[in-house]
């Protein structure tokens, strides 16, 4: 039997597989819920479903790369990833001179686009799945070394999912332009981003032990975002076949 990645592969070979495995196998490649809204035939009801539980989401991840920011030491050698990080928590965050919104603005102004009032998505309940992955989330940015959270992150196929899931929402579910500044930006910004945390990956997959811990935190994001698309549309997806 094949050793596993983290013991037969170190650096930037762990790196690469690492990515490879997140492409064919997170929920954003392999949820039908993905499949269908791509295809537009995902009802609108199912979508802002959706969107109202991947908003608290969102509002939370500014706050996951603080802690993450915060496990990074202040010694001159990591340097180079304090900025990595720091620069994906302005992005995230928005410019605090307001030059620039963040992510969580410009996911309010997408769900404006679907028909949703600010106030619809702000006030809607969280699902208990929705407040479990966000708990889960923030504990791991908090708890274990950055590199090991940047391992985990989802970056790299949130750019195919943005990719796919851009000409769906402007062509089949009739969003304007004006509204679709987060799925723009995402099929680019997070280019450099899966740069960074893949960057962190590879500097830092130097043993078995930490190379296991971060397939580990990958497998751990899947489940979550998993958890977040089951809880906002259920189980059985209440989508019509392909």
């Amino acid at each position: 039997m094949d050793e596993p990645p983290w013991v037969r592969l170190e650096g930037a070979q762990f790196r690469d597989e690492l990515v490879r495995y997140k492409m064919a196998y997170h929920p954003f490649r392999t949820h039908p819920f993905f499949a269908q809204v791509e295809q537009g035939k995902a009802p609108r009801e199912l979508l802002h479903r959706w969107v109202t539980q991947f908003y608290p989401w969102l509002a939370c991840v500014p706050l996951a790369m603080a802690e993450r920011f915060s496990r990074c030491s202040w010694e001159a050698r990591f340097d180079p990833y304090r900025r990595m990080i720091l620069d994906q928590l302005l992005e995230e965050a928005g410019d605090p001179k307001g030059t620039a919104p963040g992510h969580p603005e410009l996911w309010l102004r997408f769900c404006e686009g679907l028909g949703l009032s600010r106030a619809q998505v702000i006030g809607a309940p969280l699902q208990p799945s929705t407040l479990v992955a966000i708990d889960d989330f923030l504990y791991l940015n908090r708890e274990v070394p950055f590199y090991i959270s940047a391992a985990g992150s989802s970056e790299p196929p949130n750019v195919e999912l943005c990719a796919r899931l851009l000409p769906a929402f402007r062509d089949r579910y009739g969003v304007d332009e004006a509204h679709l500044a987060y799925y723009i930006l995402h099929v680019t910004a997070d280019e450099e981003h899966s740069r960074f945390v893949g960057q962190m990956a590879a500097d830092f997959a130097s043993t078995p032990d930490i190379r296991r811990e971060m397939w580990d935190a990958m497998l751990r994001g899947f489940a979550l975002h998993r958890l977040l698309v089951d809880g906002a549309v259920g189980s059985d997806h209440h989508l019509p076949p392909p």
